[in-house]
């Protein structure tokens, strides 16, 4: 699922070159919510030296929200519709919360190697991308199952499972509980539904249940938070359920 998030990207005051006769100007683009991000990576990867990329994007991506400063479900404009996880993501940054993110989802370069070959790269089209001799010697059963920190299902027919691995990156004694909105027309489960955590940087496996209710046309959205006390660790849910022979979902 893209984007992975949303950052402030609207009138953006910042230098600019004095050969284009201003010292200052006001931009806005997904170029002015590029630096803000990648800010919020390098503080990041101060604080916490031995995270991967992954783990730093893991950080960044479920500790965003999806309220604007009127505590208020982000809007889309012009229409000012209700948005969605194509338009933010995860959500909008929150470089207050990023530095304790509570549980990670990371992956290492082997992840995404088995990823494309999940995809169905030849091995040409994964050169490509590797630069390397990578072999899909590993592939996932579904690209879903990439260890990413959102979880998109395409052809959802009647049921389907997708596994993630956390690691604890918090207080060692930690207890987090599933909270599952799910998108209409779908039943979720999480299995197991709470993660008791003793040790800073263990793992724990669980898997994604889903199951058709009833039929629904496009996509639709959720979400997954495991949460404890002090903390929520969020991951968008995007399912689109393909309809039956009969316009209606077997």
């Amino acid at each position: 699922m893209k984007p992975d998030v949303t950052a402030p990207g609207l009138n953006i005051l910042a230098a600019w070159s004095p050969a284009a006769g201003n010292m200052f100007n006001i931009v806005s683009g997904t170029s002015m919510a590029c630096p803000h991000v990648t800010g919020i990576a390098t503080l990041v990867k101060a604080v916490h030296p031995s995270w991967s990329p992954s783990a730093i994007k893991s950080a960044i991506m479920t500790t965003a929200t999806i309220l604007d400063k009127h505590h208020r479900h982000i809007s889309a404009d012009p229409e000012q519709r209700t948005a969605n996880a194509f338009d933010y993501g995860s959500g909008f940054v929150n470089p207050a919360r990023v530095l304790d993110p509570g549980l990670i989802y990371d992956s290492e370069p082997a992840d995404f190697v088995a990823f494309l070959c999940s995809l169905g790269y030849d091995q040409r089209s994964l050169h490509l991308v590797t630069r390397d001799d990578s072999t899909c010697d590993r592939a996932f059963n579904t690209a879903s199952d990439l260890n990413y920190p959102s979880i998109a299902v395409p052809k959802l027919k009647d049921s389907f499972s997708v596994t993630r691995v956390v690691t604890n990156v918090g207080k060692a004694q930690s207890v987090y509980k599933a909270v599952v909105s799910s998108p209409p027309g779908v039943n979720v489960t999480v299995v197991p539904n709470r993660l008791i955590f003793t040790l800073v940087g263990q793992k724990m496996k669980f898997t994604v249940n889903f199951k058709v209710t009833s039929p629904s046309k496009g996509y639709a959205f959720g979400f997954l938070s495991w949460t404890n006390r002090r903390l929520r660790v969020t991951s968008p849910l995007v399912v689109k359920v393909v309809p039956g022979k009969h316009g209606l979902v077997r």
